[in-house]
């Protein structure tokens, strides 16, 4: 009898300590990381890679997945995707430092008209659209400043909120 509980206590922790084994992860085996979520909404068969024509889901995607198939093989993996998601990425940022660059040198040509109170337009810009607001003197000088910020290189539409201050008696 002895022999049975014995027999038994060792089945239990064999038992015991298969389960925990089964619960820990190999250390030699690497974690299977999650596909990204946009990779994943556009790899419509779920191979593991972009296709040309899963790409043209997104016109930019298709417009430059022949310069980020690193390998030629006519699909993108995940990290070519994530490669070219990361170009476009830098692309757009740049977008912001030239609608700064668009700012300035519209506040600069609104300054040197002389017939402008630089003071009175307000100018910002997004992806190159230009927005003047405030206040000027008459509706030619609103003309003015929406004509010398549309000849600013770099300038895609000028929104010309400019209103025209009430005369004093």
């Amino acid at each position: 009898m002895h022999v049975m509980v014995r027999l038994g206590v060792a089945l239990i922790i064999a038992a015991l300590y298969g389960n925990a084994v089964a619960q820990t992860p190999a250390a030699n085996v690497p974690a299977r990381k999650k596909p990204d979520s946009h990779f994943a909404r556009l790899d419509a068969n779920n191979d593991g890679f972009l296709s040309y024509q899963e790409a043209r889901g997104e016109r930019d995607t298709a417009r430059q997945f022949a310069l980020f198939d690193e390998n030629r093989d006519g699909r993108l993996s995940e990290d070519e995707f994530l490669k070219l998601k990361a170009a476009q990425a830098r692309h757009r940022d740049s977008t912001t430092i030239s609608d700064g660059v668009i700012k300035s040198k519209v506040k600069l040509a609104v300054m040197r008209a002389k017939d402008l109170k630089s003071a009175d337009v307000h100018v910002e810009t997004i992806a190159g659209v230009v927005r003047l607001d405030g206040e000027v003197d008459n509706a030619k000088q609103a003309a003015r400043a929406a004509q010398l910020a549309g000849r600013i290189k770099g300038v895609k539409k000028v929104e010309n909120n400019l209103t025209v201050r009430p005369e004093h008696k």
